[in-house]
């Protein structure tokens, strides 16, 4: 919901769509040789691509634009054959699986279950950070039913991460627009395709992290970062 709730501010602002054809954000995609007629975008991180004939069982491939890749359900980056400016896997349509790729370099926030919209999240803020070119993200919130906004009454916050040229990672959060104030008082942050355990600082002082081999992911706690700040991460020299 805080992905699409961004993506719904971004429509209001510039007329984006938020369900797009793959070639809107990328025009390669438009000469592709795979079947794209059951494929699109939500925003420009999110590419779901479902089977060209839902009703067969055969396997089919799937045209990804270069730059990397992760799978959304396993958070692991995607292995893919590479064709110049088209990247692509095979997939086998599953009842229980929906293929759903997320760019490298997007940030993609989300919140714990609700059973509603009118329900309110109870825990903390999570952003999935896939390191990779032009990485971005964004937050969003009001309070979904009235012109409030209109007045000041939200909360956008720009959220970049940069490669270190050390093979660390440096996440930036830029001091948010107006005074809204959202339900989450801390951050839950997983960093995938790490494959090293890693040390993390936020103004000088260590933050404890939780390292998974298996998942290839590096995950650390925060409180909200209403104000900005940056946020260091290197990798173990050990």
């Amino acid at each position: 919901m805080p992905y699409l709730y961004a993506l719904a501010d971004e429509n209001t602002r510039t007329g984006d769509p938020i369900m797009r054809p793959v070639f809107y954000d990328y025009p390669a995609l438009a000469g592709a040789s795979c079947d794209q007629s059951m494929a699109f975008t939500l925003g420009r991180d999110l590419l779901v691509a479902p089977p060209p004939k839902p009703e067969s069982p055969e396997s089919y491939d799937v045209c990804l634009p270069s730059g990397g890749w992760y799978d959304l359900w396993t958070g692991k980056a995607v292995t893919a054959a590479k064709m110049d400016a088209i990247d692509t896997v095979r997939e086998t349509p599953r009842l229980d699986r929906l293929p759903v790729f997320v760019r490298a370099g997007a940030i993609v926030p989300t919140q714990p279950l609700v059973q509603s919209t009118a329900e309110t999240p109870a825990g903390p803020l999570s952003l999935d950070v896939y390191p990779g070119a032009d990485c971005r993200g964004t937050l969003y919130l009001d309070d979904g039913h009235s012109l409030a906004f209109a007045k000041g009454h939200y909360l956008r916050q720009a959220i970049r991460c940069s490669r270190d040229g050390t093979g660390g990672l440096r996440i930036s959060f830029e001091p948010r627009e107006g005074d809204y104030r959202p339900w989450w008082q801390a951050l839950s942050i997983t960093v995938h395709g790490w494959s090293r355990p890693g040390s993390v600082t936020v103004g000088g002082k260590a933050v404890e992290t939780r390292f998974d081999a298996d998942a290839g992911t590096l995950r650390f706690d925060l409180p909200d970062m209403a104000g900005g700040g940056e946020v260091a991460i290197a990798v173990s020299r050990s």
